[in-house]
């Protein structure tokens, strides 16, 4: 009985992919898109902030990307490649010292859309979810700060895996289709951690060359050495907008 209905299936599947018709069933699009990201929770803050330990420091950044989107009957997914850069710069403490923060994020974002048809209208909104992979580099320029030697040091790569939500809308335009898109990405949801590589003969200098987005097993209240006493969050609010082709 589960081999007849299992065989049933796929024939029907089969009679879906290979009928007459089944070009109009599936759509394909892919386009190139610019956006604007904001840093939200710990990710964001003040360069003060991320010399004591407590968030990123990260300011409003720049994102380009290539977006792909797969429509079959009622079903939707898209696949999305991304390059983001944040940075932040200021003071390190309340009067003295300076940093200046670079942070690049790669991502690569899969998931499915439920697009809201409607009748005779030109655009057509839609909702996603995603889970994401993040590849996360940048640098630390730091000036003048006590207990930190100066110069320009590089972050040690790390990745994460992230989750996020969005709407959308795509608008019809000529021999194109506008892809207008927020989505909120939270970078970090699996694969936190503190990894104190050591870049120097200075503890604290290499708390600031790694990720470092668990809390330190060793922290102390007041230690110079130890001083990232919790979990830090790293997410965006992302502003989008995409040109896709039919294919």
């Amino acid at each position: 009985m589960k081999n007849s209905l299992l065989l049933s299936a796929l024939i029907m599947i089969c009679l879906l992919l290979f009928s007459p018709d089944s070009k109009a069933q599936i759509s394909v699009q892919i386009g190139p898109g610019l956006g604007y990201s904001i840093p939200m929770g710990d990710y964001g803050g003040s360069t003060t902030d991320f010399y004591a330990g407590t968030k990123y420091g990260m300011k409003s950044g720049f994102n380009v990307h290539a977006k792909a989107r797969v429509s079959f009957i009622f079903l939707s997914a898209f696949g999305e490649i991304g390059y983001t850069s944040f940075s932040g710069s200021g003071n390190a403490e309340e009067t003295r010292g300076s940093l200046d923060l670079s942070q690049k994020v790669f991502s690569i974002k899969v998931g499915p859309e439920y697009q809201i048809s409607i009748p005779m209208a030109p655009v057509t909104p839609y909702l996603q979810g995603f889970v994401s992979y993040n590849a996360i580099s940048g640098s630390v320029d730091i000036q003048g700060v006590t207990n930190v030697p100066s110069g320009k040091y590089d972050l040690a790569s790390a990745s994460r895996i992230g989750l996020g939500a969005g709407v959308g809308a795509i608008i019809n335009v000529m021999v194109f289709k506008l892809d207008v898109n927020i989505q909120y990405h939270a970078m970090n949801i699996a694969g936190k951690e503190y990894k104190l590589e050591t870049v120097t003969s200075h503890s604290r200098l290499d708390n600031y060359t790694s990720l470092n987005d668990a809390k330190d097993p060793s922290y102390v209240a007041g230690s110079d050495d130890h001083f990232i006493g919790n979990d830090r969050s790293i997410g965006a609010l992302e502003l989008k907008l995409t040109v896709m082709f039919g294919l």
